[in-house]
């Protein structure tokens, strides 16, 4: 949808306001700062529009620095400079008002390529509070919203409420769980090395509490929480200080994020626990250099105090309404007897990873006696590991690794089928390569590792399905949880003489589906950079494109010199890399919505009369290429 070319200034919303509030509604959130999101954290707020087209209006006096037009990410998306030196951007735009709309317009014609990003020079396009510079859609990601997100003088995003924008809330933090963790072999929570996680019970108003925790050594938590907000949107939180007695132990604060490290919420939120909440952890990870977790001088890990005390947990959201969990820590190690019994069970042993840690599980059928043998060997070392009783059928032992390197474990018992695991440990600050099967290899940067980083290779004897010609076999790389700051470097191995290996990319598991990594191909490898493990397997695309439910039909006799033209366009493999759209060999400016699988002109300039044949090219990411042609009459 256009908009006005106009300068429309709005009145004050609050006398307050140091910026204007960029549409005319209620102020809505349905995504705050900081906020969760798969391996990053949301830099804006995000705003309801329960629709397109609204006028999207500048915050204060300033200029355009830029604009981008992409089917992906923010889809469109205006950035202005202002004058007080923060930078504010409004993306997921359906149009641009019209002098930005011309001006990226003849840059995408001259490209012929509708994913342009553009900087104006300073002063090109002057901006005053209030004015109309583009209107609300859905470009890009997600459904209709507007993503706004305000960036100090070095382009780091901040909390808007810092700088006196603000919205309705009078609701509390919601308190779902909590989670609670040994840091190391060397401590326990309720007499495990595993972490365990406790539902919050609502005492009323905004208080919590839940049962209590019996633990040695050092231990950290983690919350589960989050904020209503209104319309059924649930939004993060501002604040968390975990408190003992009177003492603060740890804060995190969202005040200000880095695209440089935006990726340290891979260790915000604690990856293997994912399928049981999105708890923000209360201690730095090793590697952890946001700035949302540099504000208290500790790492947030703390031993356990002698006597019996009381934890404090407070949660609080952007506009100070705050809620508070409270819950008994008592110290101690509880010993679990052996039974005094015949031994009659199987046994099996289970790697986990909960961290920079490892944990070996040997569970039995029946009650258990004996106690297992844990030796692990690594370079020519031989180390050993004690199993301490859990219950009365299971055993655990944790292993921090000396050094970086390889190692293999093993489990005996004389009710147990042999057991051994071979793993690798990386190391932060160190450089490390590791064998796996098949010759695949794994390299790591010295910033790789959040801590330690742990990874075993194997081939899948039963491999999910796969929608594409396999090349090779199917790997599982563990654990598939493990964060990863600096990518791993993974080459697997590939045939020396493939037949079309452009078409051949590396694809991870996600889900259900696969989803292409970028591949590099070299004689015998093919590589990508990781920052995710799970299951990998080369395929070959050699399927092109679908185009359907193309419109116009052909032979269409058209009543306007702009028609719709439009068509949908998907790709079950490697994924719609570029598309194309020509009218009797002219280049058409047509906008592709990868959510939709929608290609359409965009209709901003009339066809020439006459009969003509529109072509529809559309390639994948593998060079497959699909093509439809229609032939149309434009009038005069």
């Amino acid at each position: 949808m256009s908009v006005v070319l106009a300068i429309f200034l709005l009145p004050l919303c609050a006398a307050a306001d140091e910026y204007q509030w960029p549409l005319e509604l209620p102020r809505q959130l349905t995504s705050s700062f900081a906020e969760y999101r798969p391996g990053r954290f949301h830099a804006g707020i995000d705003l309801r529009t329960g629709g397109i087209g609204l006028p999207v209006h500048a915050a204060a006096d300033g200029y355009v620095s830029r604009v981008r037009c992409s089917p992906w990410g923010y889809g469109k998306a205006v950035y202005l400079q202002l004058k007080d030196g923060h930078s504010v951007v409004y993306g997921h735009l359906d149009d641009y008002d019209k002098r930005l709309r011309d001006y990226v317009r003849k840059a995408q014609h001259k490209a012929q390529d509708y994913t342009v990003d553009l900087y104006p020079a300073p002063g090109v396009f002057p901006v005053q509070r209030g004015q109309i510079i583009a209107a609300s859609g859905q470009t890009g990601i997600g459904a209709p919203h507007l993503h706004y997100e305000i960036r100090d003088a070095a382009q780091h995003p901040i909390n808007p409420r810092l700088l006196a924008v603000s919205w309705p809330d009078t609701t509390v933090p919601l308190i779902r769980r909590i989670l609670v963790v040994p840091d190391g072999p060397g401590s326990s929570v309720n007499g495990d090395l595993v972490p365990i996680t406790l539902d919050a019970q609502h005492t009323g108003e905004n208080r919590y509490t839940c049962a209590a925790v019996r633990a040695s050594g050092r231990i950290g938590f983690g919350i589960d929480v989050m904020d209503p907000g209104t319309g059924g949107y649930k939004l993060g939180i501002h604040r968390l200080r975990c408190m003992i007695g009177d003492t603060e132990v740890f804060r995190v604060q969202h005040d200000t994020l880095s695209y440089d490290n935006n990726r340290n919420a891979a260790v915000a939120y604690h990856p293997y626990f994912l399928d049981q909440g999105h708890f923000l952890v209360l201690w730095r990870w090793p590697g952890n250099a946001c700035a949302s977790y540099a504000v208290s001088a500790g790492d947030g890990w703390f031993a356990v105090p002698d006597q019996e005390s009381e934890i404090r947990i407070e949660a609080t959201d952007f506009l100070g309404n705050h809620a508070i969990v409270t819950f008994h820590l008592q110290p101690g190690d509880p010993s679990v007897d052996a039974p005094e019994c015949p031994a009659l069970g199987r046994g099996t042993a289970k790697l986990d990873c909960f961290g920079t840690y490892l944990v070996v599980t040997a569970r039995f059928t029946a009650a258990e006696p004996a106690c297992p043998e844990l030796l692990i060997e690594g370079g020519n070392d031989l180390l050993a590991a004690t199993f301490r009783r859990v219950d009365s059928k299971t055993f655990r032992a944790g292993f921090v690794p000396p050094r970086a390197g390889a190692y293999a474990l093993r489990v005996s018992h004389p009710r147990m089928d042999p057991c051994e695991q071979s793993f690798h440990a990386f190391i932060r600050g160190e450089k490390g390569l590791a064998q796996g099967v098949d010759g695949l290899t794994l390299s790591a940067a010295p910033d790789s590792p959040y801590g330690i980083l742990f990874v075993r290779t194997d081939t899948l004897a039963k491999p999910p399905p796969t929608p594409m010609k396999k090349v090779g076999n199917v790997y599982g790389i563990w654990p598939g949880d493990a964060p990863i700051d600096a990518p791993i470097q993974i080459a697997f191995p590939a045939p020396d003489t493939l037949p079309h290996p452009e078409r051949i990319h590396v694809y991870r598991r996600q889900g259900s589906s696969w989803v292409r990594e970028e591949t590099q191909r070299t004689k015998g490898r093919f590589s990508i950079a990781a920052r995710h493990f799970g299951t990998f397997a080369a395929m070959e695309d050699n399927s092109p494109p679908v185009i359907s439910n193309v419109t116009p039909p052909n032979g269409y006799q058209a009543e306007t010199r702009r028609p719709i033209i439009r068509a949908a366009a998907a790709d079950a493999g490697s994924g719609i890399e570029s598309f194309k759209m020509t009218c009797g060999g002219q280049w058409l400016l047509a906008a592709y919505d990868p959510e939709r699988n929608r290609l359409e002109w965009e209709r901003d300039e009339a066809l020439p009369p006459g009969r003509h044949e529109i072509v529809i090219q559309v390639t994948d990411a593998a060079g497959n290429t699909a093509t439809t042609t229609r032939a149309v009459v434009i009038p005069d």
